[in-house]
């Protein structure tokens, strides 16, 4: 099966070209989700008898004036985004594929590709306790419209590279294919053109979460990254991550994927909704239109440790035209309308890594890929300084 995966992406790799949190806030590097007021337990009494870690419980969630502590606002968000419905998903089987990676299977009754084809979730272990989820891109389809590709190889490039120079090369590359159609975000099934499709994309990630779960319970450090579709997938991607792992430090490397719609075409977006069942949360007020990058903005707000990059050209042909059918002089002026406003009001922590051109990811198709330098930084450099919050890091526009 996997000697046929690589014939297949083989042929479509010249096509490819084409997520305040009120953890400790001591100081003393603590992220107790329970306690987010920074109050001494002792100083008052609990209103139950729930203990204060047991986020599953009722306790601290009404606001009696005996609490001991605050609502967690990240808590309560994903609480409400009902994130952790698909933890838990177990894999059928599993099978040694390319590049050292392990390629679990799921069953069908679980979740399902577009077409209705078995999901698969890949692992290649690393020498760190650090890991990368990575969502793989590859389009987006909706009834009448969109393109999708089936891209289910781990390429050895990108920023899942095992080069030398790639300040990720030892972590843990937890592999996300992309088989949904709805940019890892899905969650809905519907009949169309007389055939029942399936969007599982929440599922997959759910499932290749509770991987990490198994296999990783406690990283030091967690990436939550994906090019083209699945940087797009990185906004609901992170936040199911951060749901399972409240203590760990967090970051996003969004490469390509703007985050935003058609803003002259609502009745696309309209149907894109409903057909995937895209849920954004009422928090975020600003995602009432097209733009669903804003969620980046809330979740800054929410978490005071994360760090979000994102790479992507100014005139990138592929998300402008082909995908969201955009003018490409319109798409520039979104992409830095919007992630201009998301770095002004937080410039420490959401930085752009933006170079000229209509170029697509940073597979390196374009030579040469992740070395291009921005002011003698490159795109390798810039992501070891996101992960290891270097006071390097900077907003790099070409």
């Amino acid at each position: 099966m996997k000697d046929t995966r690589f014939r297949r992406m083989t042929l479509l790799a010249g096509i490819l070209s084409i997520l305040f949190l009120a953890a400790c806030s001591s100081g003393d590097g603590g992220n107790d989700p329970s306690t987010g007021s920074g109050q001494d337990d002792d100083e008052t009494k609990d209103d139950d008898s729930s203990p204060d870690d047991d986020l599953s419980s009722d306790d601290d969630n009404d606001n009696d004036s005996g609490d001991d502590d605050t609502v967690n606002p990240l808590a309560d968000l994903f609480e409400k985004m009902d994130l952790g419905r698909y933890i838990g998903l177990q894999y059928e089987s599993s099978a040694p594929g390319p590049n050292g990676y392990t390629y679990y299977t799921y069953s069908k009754d679980d979740c399902r590709c577009t077409f209705g084809a078995n999901m698969e979730v890949a692992v290649h272990p690393g020498t760190e306790n650090k890991v990368m989820l990575f969502m793989e891109g590859g389009g987006a389809t909706w009834p009448g419209g969109g393109f999708g590709l089936p891209i289910d190889y781990p390429w050895d490039n990108g920023f899942k590279s095992f080069a030398e120079d790639n300040p990720l090369h030892d972590w843990t590359f937890v592999y996300v294919p992309h088989c949904d159609h709805s940019v890892h975000s899905g969650d809905n099934e519907l009949m169309e053109n007389g055939a029942l499709r399936y969007h599982h994309g929440l599922r997959q990630v759910g499932a290749a979460v509770t991987l990490m779960l198994e296999f990783f319970p406690q990283p030091e450090k967690i990436l939550v990254a994906g090019s083209s579709a699945g940087g797009y997938g990185t906004l609901l991607g992170w936040a199911l991550v951060k749901s399972q792992y409240m203590d760990t430090d967090t970051y996003i490397m969004n490469d390509s994927g703007s985050g935003f719609w058609n803003p002259d075409d609502l009745a696309t977006w309209d149907v894109i909704k409903e057909a995937w069942n895209f849920q954004v949360p009422e928090e975020c007020v600003k995602c009432s239109g097209t733009v669903q990058t804003y969620l980046y903005e809330l979740y800054l707000e929410y978490d005071p440790q994360l760090r979000i990059g994102m790479f992507s050209s100014y005139r990138d042909a592929i998300i402008s035209k082909w995908f969201l059918g955009l003018d490409q002089d319109r798409f520039e002026e979104i992409l830095l309308n919007v992630t201009g406003e998301i770095h002004a009001d937080y410039p420490a922590r959401f930085k752009r890594f933006f170079i000229k051109g209509a170029t697509h990811t940073t597979y390196g198709f374009v030579p040469p890929g992740p070395n291009r330098p921005i002011h003698g930084t490159t795109l390798f450099e810039w992501i070891g300084q996101l992960v290891n919050e270097d006071p390097a890091w900077r907003d790099l526009l070409e």
